[in-house]
């Protein structure tokens, strides 16, 4: 069971399938709460306090991914995301992955696994406590409040491209292995053989987009910091 109980907003419009999530995870000593539209669910994220989204893309009115995408543009970076969806193709999860969600499982799913996948992302949440600001090339993270700033510019980055940058910050230089950094995101294995390259895609775009040009790709290997050009 949880150490601290979790608060988990389950955002699933079949009803059947959100109580069954609701009643497990309860079960499981979460403490959870249920939306079943876009809209109201981000008006229980403006209003109430969550540890974890559970967040389905199939949703009347606005979709898991509008829901996502206004999630991170308000700067609510911090809280993990687990998308639910019968979507199982490539593009629908690198949208998905690039729009912030933490992880993606395909329906029908085992509702020990949804336990599974949500406690692996409240551990990295937990993991990211560390106070030691890192900084490299014109890039400041520091861990305790989640933030990155480029030459003073804010970025906001979703919560896998946040543990990479600090991967790759606490070993600036050094070439940080495909393993090293899948076993780091995905401690019970990655999704697919292709979900870390889109990963550091998706961080690679964002801090080229911030004025940051210095994460190389070292082939074979894997990624390194260098000096921006």
């Amino acid at each position: 069971m949880p150490d601290v109980k979790a608060r988990v907003l389950i955002v699933e419009n079949d009803v059947t399938i959100a109580a069954n999530l609701y009643g497990f995870l309860e079960m499981r000593g979460f403490v959870p709460d249920a939306a079943y539209e876009g809209h109201d669910a981000l008006g229980l994220l403006g209003t109430n306090r969550y540890d974890a989204l559970i967040l389905d893309i199939g949703l009347p009115g606005l979709d898991g991914y509008g829901v996502l995408r206004a999630l991170r543009q308000e700067g609510q970076a911090a809280i993990p995301v687990l998308m639910l969806t019968a979507r199982d193709q490539l593009d629908a999860k690198l949208a998905a992955f690039a729009l912030g969600a933490d992880d993606y499982l395909v329906k029908p799913f085992a509702l020990a696994e949804v336990e599974a996948r949500l406690r692996a992302m409240l551990r990295r949440s937990a993991g990211g406590g560390n106070a030691t600001v890192l900084e490299f090339g014109g890039v400041r993270y520091d861990p305790s409040s989640q933030s990155v700033t480029v030459d003073g510019q804010t970025v906001v980055l979703a919560r896998k491209s946040l543990h990479i940058l600090g991967l790759l910050l606490r070993d600036a230089g050094r070439v940080v292995g495909h393993q090293e950094l899948e076993q780091a995101l995905w401690p019970d294995g990655p999704p697919s053989p292709d979900a870390l390259r889109g990963q550091v895609h998706l961080l690679r775009k964002k801090m080229i987009e911030a004025g940051f040009n210095g994460i190389e790709t070292v082939h074979g290997l894997g990624w390194k910091l260098v000096p921006p050009s």
